[in-house]
């Protein structure tokens, strides 16, 4: 009999044990269940015109406490999962506390005579705004740099370092910063020939970077000395970014987009949604945008050819969603009069998987396209920023990094996880 007791008493506990293991994990469910709808809530403006540090404006319309001092809270409970959300917003970079709970005792635990109680775990998570764009070229995978090319950076919101809000080769700037998140890749970046790069080189954890020729890479000083190879300090392979799906396409109603030629879009002081099915522009034709922004959704392949133009009058903006596999962004390029790379954006979206920048383009804007494997060839001449699966970039162009895309200024700007860890609840 005291065998069988012990024997029934190791079992309950071992089926105790295993019970409140599972109601242990459980608690972390509900607390990252929490940390979502913080970090949704921070993001409510990311990727739109609006300040992000503006989202306490919506925060009670969603739920949320105002315990002042720049702390807000809410709870939510579902069945036995519970938590509790708090949001430290300070210096614009809001800290998410969320703590997780679960009510043991009522399924498995109570069968055997456990009393129910409550447990708790805790998560930290600290949040820096930035944006999509973190440097002047970003890859998932591979970058090959060569040819007579030059990379560097300015800021067109700094008088220090540009001049009317304008790239000034005077004024500019060696954080025209190139990486890839690949991690265990050889030669991830690759650079030869006489290009050189006034800024850093960045891989994932145990990548590696090659280079040869005359290839230059660090600070102004080094590159302008005409010194070759990568100076100390200036590379590192410790990259740790996330390269998220482009946002998702804006609801409402698209209007078909008039036949390529020469045509003009008036957006009336707003906002006007076309959709093209496939888009191919020559000789000299141009489309152009004025009074408002354009949203185009191009749901086929996207060319121009020739000295087409894509024009962007001053006080408008552009946004292009591409679809098709193949793109070109060639002939006479896509004509920013904005003078800012914020007023003009391309968004790849997972079929997007080629994006060519030809010839003599001239482009002033940002390419968001994660699965694209992007070809610059020729004599272009890039302002603004780029992301994308791999690069090959070949020929004579220079490429201008816009900092202040990287900031929360920037019409992509976006909250993202700096570090995250379990704490008390």
């Amino acid at each position: 009999v005291t065998v069988l007791g012990g024997f029934l008493y190791l079992t309950q506990y071992q089926v105790s044990a295993v019970a409140r293991s599972q109601d242990w994990n459980k608690t972390m469910v509900a607390a990252e269940a929490g940390t979502e709808e913080g970090l949704a809530m921070i993001n409510r403006f990311a990727n739109t015109t609006t300040a992000l540090g503006n989202w306490p404006d919506r925060a009670s319309l969603n739920g949320w406490s105002d315990l002042g001092d720049d702390v807000y809270s809410i709870s939510r409970t579902i069945g036995s999962l519970s938590y509790k959300v708090y949001i430290t917003n300070k210096n614009d970079a809001p800290v998410i506390k969320s703590t997780g709970y679960y009510r043991t005792g009522t399924s498995i635990l109570a069968a055997i005579g456990v009393s129910q109680n409550q447990l708790g775990r805790g998560i930290r998570v600290d949040n820096a705004g930035g944006s999509f764009f973190r440097g002047g070229v970003l890859a998932k995978r591979g970058i090959n740099i060569t040819g007579n090319l030059s990379i560097d950076s300015f800021n067109s919101q700094d008088t220090n370092y540009s001049t009317g809000g304008r790239y000034d080769i005077a004024k500019r700037k060696d954080g025209g910063n190139v990486g890839t998140i690949a991690s265990n890749v050889f030669s991830a970046i690759l650079g030869t020939g006489s290009a050189d790069v006034r800024g850093q080189l960045a891989t994932g954890p145990l990548s590696t970077i090659s280079v040869g020729g005359s290839f230059s890479a660090g600070s102004s000083a080094w590159v302008g000395a005409g010194t070759s190879g990568i100076q100390s300090g200036w590379s590192r392979n410790d990259l740790n970014l996330t390269v998220p799906d482009a946002p998702a396409l804006p609801g409402g109603t698209y209007f078909a987009l008039p036949a390529a030629g020469n045509v003009t879009i008036n957006a009336g002081g707003g906002t006007v949604q076309y959709y093209t099915a496939s888009y191919s522009m020559g000789s000299q034709n141009y489309l152009q945008v004025t009074n408002g922004t354009l949203l185009l959704d191009s749901r086929g392949q996207f060319t121009l050819n020739a000295q087409a133009e894509i024009r962007v009058a001053a006080g408008s903006k552009l946004i292009v969603y591409l679809s098709a596999g193949n793109n070109h962004l060639n002939g006479g390029g896509v004509v920013n009069n904005t003078g800012y790379a914020t007023n003009c954006i391309f968004y790849g979206k997972p079929s997007c998987t080629q994006v060519e920048v030809n010839g003599g383009t001239a482009f002033i804007g940002q390419i968001y396209a994660p699965y694209a494997d992007f070809q610059i060839n020729g004599g272009a001449d890039i302002v603004g920023s780029m992301v994308g699966n791999t690069f090959n970039m070949l020929g004579t162009f220079n490429f201008h990094f816009d900092e202040s895309l990287s900031g929360p200024q920037s019409g992509s700007s976006i909250y993202r996880v700096v570090s995250w860890r379990e704490v008390a609840p």
